[in-house]
């Protein structure tokens, strides 16, 4: 019987595991050069945790099951939940503003797309114990950072900003209730990618006020939301010059985001977005924590590795060993690995063949494995206390003392 990944999985073979680690080191760096901490959870919660944050239809979209001791519980499908948890364990105690990073794997019971898979790698970056505009800020700047250290231009990329209470405040103004708000905000979210969404706020709303909606998607009224204005600024005070795009069409989680929401897109909007977040400040109180505001991003390695293959941004395999030691004999076979022991001893990726290959054989392979150099232990070398070193690139020879290598 022949196996396979499950859908919306992915082996990870040494290239593929390559260019993961490539970018978490991007987001590593990122969230350290802001002096973000990393932390990580477990990959286990209870499925309460989740339901209560987002409802309980969200158990159709997880890996939720009862374990063996009766309880419901689901793989993780996000960190803000877990996160929430975390600070309310311990939050009283720690000096504020709390600023944590996670780089985890997650889990969602859904149909596999391009960009979009059942178990993948996100970046979380979060900051609770702040409400100052430039906290929504650093977040952008540090999310744009990482993209940079990836080699993407600030015009690769647009930031699409807006914020809840000026969504609430302008419905308000065209009598659309708090109880009908989310209904609204579900259609004005679906307006580019639903062609039923328009008619469909048209009968809601009816033609006059559904065209306000409208009006505000196409022209945002940034003159009316001082709040996304002051994060705004504050962005491009931390040096953003990627776009910021002020859209009414940015809604994101209607259950908690309570302020600045964004999203980041490739600039010619193929794929989904890369990365998204917002402020949420009644999360952590809501989950049993102390009373807190927050706000966050998280950004997926599935959507950002298919822009950077495009803009052929990903680099090459890097050399599997730097220094390759061959034995032309079989008795050299044992110098050859103490020759290897030492140079690994002395931070050089090193190797020698297993058994005893025919030199042609044991260079070529050298070279496959990326090695810049060989060295040939010989008999004639040998015995005078020396080997030969070849450049694998120049094809050059240097024959030089063991005890100088």
């Amino acid at each position: 019987m022949r196996f396979q990944a499950l859908p919306g999985f992915r082996d990870f073979f040494p290239d593929d595991l390559g260019q993961r680690r490539w970018i978490e080191s991007a987001w590593h760096r990122a969230s350290k050069n802001a002096g973000f901490e990393e932390i990580d959870g477990p990959v286990l919660e209870a499925l309460e945790l989740f339901t209560a944050k987002s409802g309980p239809e969200i158990a159709t979209q997880l890996y939720a099951f009862k374990d063996r001791g009766g309880r419901e519980v689901a793989l993780r499908p996000e960190m803000t939940p877990t996160l929430a948890r975390m600070v309310g364990a311990r939050g009283a105690g720690l000096p504020k503003p709390i600023k944590w990073y996670s780089v985890p794997e997650f889990y969602r019971y859904e149909k596999p797309q391009r960009g979009r898979l059942r178990a993948f790698y996100q970046w979380n970056v979060d900051v609770f114990g702040s409400d100052e505009p430039a906290a929504d800020a650093e977040a952008i700047a540090v999310a744009l950072d990482a993209l940079r250290m990836l080699g993407l231009e600030p015009d690769d990329v647009v930031v699409r900003v807006n914020d809840r209470r000026f969504i609430s405040r302008a419905l308000r103004e065209l009598d659309v209730t708090e109880r009908d708000e989310a209904e609204v905000l579900g259609l004005v979210d679906k307006l580019e990618r639903d062609r039923t969404a328009s008619p469909r706020l048209d009968d809601r709303l009816g033609a006059s006020r559904a065209d306000a909606v409208r009006g505000l998607c196409a022209e945002y009224p940034l003159d009316r939301a001082p709040e996304l204005g002051a994060v705004i600024d504050a962005a491009r005070e931390f040096g953003v010059t990627t776009p910021l795009v002020p859209d009414f069409r940015i809604v994101r989680g209607l259950a908690y985001y309570t302020g600045p929401v964004w999203e980041i897109f490739d600039r010619g909007r193929e794929l989904r977005s890369l990365a998204g977040g917002g402020r949420y400040d009644k999360l952590v109180g809501a989950l049993g924590g102390p009373e807190l505001s927050a706000l966050g991003f998280g950004m997926g390695d599935a959507v950002l590795g298919e822009l950077l293959a495009e803009k052929k941004l990903v680099p090459k395999t890097q050399p599997r060993v730097e220094v390759a030691v061959v034995a032309v004999t079989p008795e050299l076979a044992g110098e050859a690995r103490k020759i290897v022991a030492r140079l690994r001893a002395r931070g050089v990726a090193a190797e020698t063949p297993y058994g005893a290959p025919k030199l042609a054989k044991a260079l070529k392979a050298a070279d496959a494995a990326g090695a810049a150099r060989a060295v040939i232990v010989g008999p004639d070398e040998w015995k005078d206390g020396k080997v030969m070193v070849r450049d694998l690139v120049a094809g050059s020879d240097q024959v030089v003392r063991v005890s100088d290598l």
